[in-house]
C-alpha cells in the first residue's frame, strides 16, 4: 500500500519540478490532440491512449514499483536501468508523429507534430542525462524481472503471429513460413524467388 500512496504522490509536484513540467506539458498536448481527432478513428484513439498511458507510467515511476528492483532503488530502476522506461519514452515521440500522419484532421496536423517533436526532446534529454553512462549492464533490474521480461517479449511474438492469422489481409504485421519456424517481415514476390531444381 505504501507503494501506491508513493506514486500517487508523485502524481503531483516533487522535487524534480522540470521533469514534471515536461510531463504535464507532454500529457496536455497528447491530450488536446485525442479530443482533436475525428469520430471514427478508432486506432488513433487507442494510440493517443498509449501516449498518455506512457506518460502516467513515467511520471509516477512505476516500472520501478512494479518489479523486483534487485539492489537499485524503485526510483532509479525506473529512471536509469529497465529498458522499458526507454521505450514508453520512444512511444511519447513516435506515436504522436504517427497519428499526424494518419490523422483525417488536417487542424490536428500540427499538433501532432508538435507534441512529437516536445516528446523527442524529452525522451533524448532523458537519455543523456540519466540513461547513457549507466554503469549496469542488466536492462531488467533484477534477474526476476529479466525472465518476465522475456516472457513477455515472446507473448507479444505470439500475438503478433496470431494477429496475423486472423486477420490476413487486414493486418500485414508478418507471415509464417511454413518450412523455416520464424517470422518473415512481408511476403516474397514470385520473381524474387529462386528455385533450385535438383
Amino acid at each position: 500500500m505504501s507503494d501506491l500512496e508513493t506514486m500517487g504522490k508523485a502524481l503531483w509536484i516533487t522535487n524534480e519540478i522540470h521533469w514534471d513540467i515536461a510531463l504535464y506539458w507532454l500529457f496536455f498536448i497528447n491530450i488536446v490532440l485525442l479530443m482533436m481527432q475525428p469520430s471514427g478513428s478508432s486506432f488513433i484513439t487507442i494510440l493517443g491512449v498509449v501516449v498518455l498511458r506512457s506518460v502516467m507510467i513515467d511520471k509516477v515511476k512505476a516500472f520501478g514499483y512494479m518489479m523486483d528492483t534487485g539492489p537499485y532503488t524503485p526510483d532509479k530502476c525506473h529512471e536509469q536501468i529497465f529498458l522499458g522506461t526507454y521505450l514508453i519514452r520512444v512511444a511519447m515521440f513516435a506515436i504522436p508523429l504517427s497519428m499526424a500522419g494518419m490523422t483525417k484532421s488536417p487542424k490536428s496536423r500540427g499538433l501532432g507534430i508538435v507534441a512529437g517533436i516536445s516528446g523527442g526532446a524529452y525522451m533524448f534529454v532523458r537519455w543523456y542525462m540519466e540513461q547513457r553512462d549507466v554503469e549496469s549492464t542488466n536492462l531488467t533490474c533484477a534477474p526476476t524481472a529479466l525472465i518476465i521480461f522475456k516472457a513477455s517479449m515472446q507473448f507479444t511474438g505470439v500475438v503478433f503471429v496470431l494477429a496475423g492469422l486472423a486477420l490476413r489481409d487486414k493486418l500485414r504485421l508478418g507471415s509464417i513460413h511454413r518450412d523455416i519456424p520464424v517470422a518473415v517481415p512481408f511476403e516474397l514476390t514470385t520473381n524474387s524467388v529462386e528455385v533450385e531444381l535438383s
